[in-house]
């Protein structure tokens, strides 16, 4: 990501976070003590919301950016109660994720997904990034998603994977708000 890029994305994180967050409320039973992950997490401003919020025991906040990782890790240190225990800060790409299945609670993909193609009008790599966030999920786990581009090809994928839709909430120029709760399998996992 160049210099302009990164400017843009965490300019005025926190208060896109906190309105993301409005939005939801209600729609996210995350539990305290759950397991997070953040991927494009950026500067790290929705990262401290979720900590604060959720309590979880542990989160591990990405970016595909190791330069955003390191703005993150300076953002969540500078807080009077720095970087909680549990959290663990570091570079990955949504098309590989280092962590073994159904390992998190909620996965949080806001506005990142269009960045793992080429361009936002391709929509080749997304359906991979998809896969591997429902590998990652725990059954019952929430993936918390928004984006702009492709977004009913990204709902397709996501019916595909028989990931089930709790909550959408349209906005402006087809950017979707939306939560999809990985199913229980039928063995009762």
């Amino acid at each position: 990501m160049n210099r302009l890029s990164r400017w843009m994305v965490n300019r005025g994180a926190g208060r896109r976070a906190r309105r993301l967050l409005a939005r939801l409320e209600g729609h996210l039973p995350i539990r305290p003590g759950s397991a997070i992950l953040e991927l494009g997490a950026g500067r790290g401003a929705l990262s401290a919301l979720l900590l604060e919020r959720f309590r979880p025991r542990r989160a591990v906040v990405t970016d595909y950016d190791p330069r955003q990782v390191e703005a993150a890790r300076a953002f969540l240190g500078s807080r009077p109660a720095g970087i909680p225990e549990g959290v663990e800060l570091r570079t990955a790409d949504a098309l590989q994720l280092p962590f073994p299945d159904r390992a998190f609670d909620a996965v949080f993909a806001i506005a990142m997904l269009h960045h793992v193609d080429a361009s936002p009008r391709e929509y080749r790599q997304r359906p991979t990034a998809l896969a591997e966030i429902r590998r990652v999920l725990a059954p019952g786990g929430l993936l918390v998603y928004s984006d702009f581009s492709k977004v009913p090809e990204l709902r397709q994928s996501l019916h595909g994977l028989g990931m089930v839709r709790e909550y959408s909430r349209p906005g402006w120029f087809g950017r979707e708000l939306a939560v999809y709760r990985r199913p229980f399998d039928p063995a009762g996992g």
